[in-house]
């Protein structure tokens, strides 16, 4: 995938490396443990393109790589990656849904008091 870096230039990142979509005044955020790029996009076109592989819109303002969350606090309803340092929101209508998801991934450390 294409994105932009903060001085205008670009760079090619691979599916792997997204944490999540985010979504602030009309521009469209990929988050990646290296850092913020921008995707000149909108979140339904990306849910659409990459909703068969493994990422979930969980609030009105992202899509997540549900394959890189590493945390997940019900209390805040945060889904967290990078062994916390980065973060994004889950709506109260999606709680059950990544709560689900992350029950049915036994190999997941997180299924485990979800």
């Amino acid at each position: 995938m294409r994105v932009l870096l903060k001085d205008g230039s670009s760079r090619d990142i691979s599916e792997e490396e997204i944490l999540y979509f985010s979504n602030y005044k009309n521009t469209i955020f990929v988050h990646t443990k290296e850092g913020e790029f921008v995707l000149p996009t909108t979140l339904s076109d990306l849910f659409t393109a990459y909703g068969s592989k493994g990422f979930e819109r969980l609030d009105r303002s992202n899509v997540v790589n549900t394959n890189n969350i590493d945390g997940y606090d019900s209390e805040r309803k945060l889904v967290s990656f990078n062994k916390g340092a980065q973060f994004t929101t889950v709506s109260e209508s999606n709680e059950l849904r990544i709560k689900k998801y992350l029950a049915a991934n036994k190999n997941n450390p997180l299924s485990k008091g979800c």
